[in-house]
């Protein structure tokens, strides 16, 4: 997975034996079928250089999952791509209720174990978060824009960013987007994101908009627990501004 443009179809294995097996045995376990999309930019690779990758990665996994995971791969043009308003691609839109927990760019390294833990989340109803972390979230009645910035080799990031995707599946206001940050810089330098995981928390109503002011930044590693009570303060600040 080097982010290489994808003038060429991909056909080899993406993962060896063991990690298939592995990968195989998460599945079998899922109580239910999880549908991602994966959009990407059929019509333009050089707008999206990872595309070609991505696809390979969904249709690798749609093979090894035996059908528990399904991931279609839609144009950014199609209806269905804009309707849930897509800011980047590739993206993986994962299968929760309201759709509203996204991967930006190509989940490698250390990225892609938060990537298959979602969806074992999703098929199996599960959260791992402490139950105080829960009901901070639960409480939280404003929807919340929230962007993390991350890179493949960040060792904190996977945390953070499995703490958050939960938190968008036991409350679906809030609209959980991680971004490769090294793939995809243009918000990321639009903030100034010089270190990661960073994440920003804005305003759904101007989700279209690139680099719309912060209400609050979390730079770097916080226990949930604490990102939950930053997120649900953060939500109050939304009621007051609207």
């Amino acid at each position: 997975m080097d982010g290489k443009a994808h003038s060429h179809s991909y056909t080899h294995r993406l993962f060896d034996e063991e990690t298939e097996n592995a990968l195989r045995e998460i599945f079998n376990k899922f109580q239910r079928e999880v549908l991602d999309y994966l959009v990407v930019s059929k019509n333009n690779p050089d707008e999206c250089p990872t595309c070609g990758e991505a696809e390979h990665l969904a249709t690798e996994l749609n093979r090894i999952s035996n059908g528990k995971l399904k991931i279609e791969i839609i144009d950014k043009n199609d209806d269905i791509a804009s309707k849930l308003i897509i800011r980047y691609t590739p993206a993986f839109i994962y299968g929760s209720k309201r759709r509203n927990i996204r991967y930006y760019g190509l989940p490698s390294g250390q990225e892609f174990a938060p990537f298959i833990y979602i969806h074992q989340y999703i098929a199996n109803n599960e959260i791992k978060l402490s139950n105080e972390t829960i009901e901070i979230i639960e409480a939280i009645e404003n929807p919340l824009h929230i962007k993390i910035f991350v890179t493949p080799e960040c060792p904190y990031c996977p945390l953070v960013v499995d703490s958050f995707n939960q938190m968008g599946l036991v409350n679906d206001l809030l609209l959980v987007e991680t971004i490769e940050a090294v793939e995809l810089p243009h918000e990321a330098d639009m903030y100034g994101v010089m270190y990661v995981p960073y994440v920003v928390l804005t305003d759904p109503a101007r989700q279209k908009e690139y680099g719309v002011e912060p209400i609050e930044v979390i730079n770097g590693y916080l226990p949930p627990e604490e990102m939950a009570k930053v997120i649900y303060n953060t939500s109050k600040k939304i009621k007051r501004i609207g």
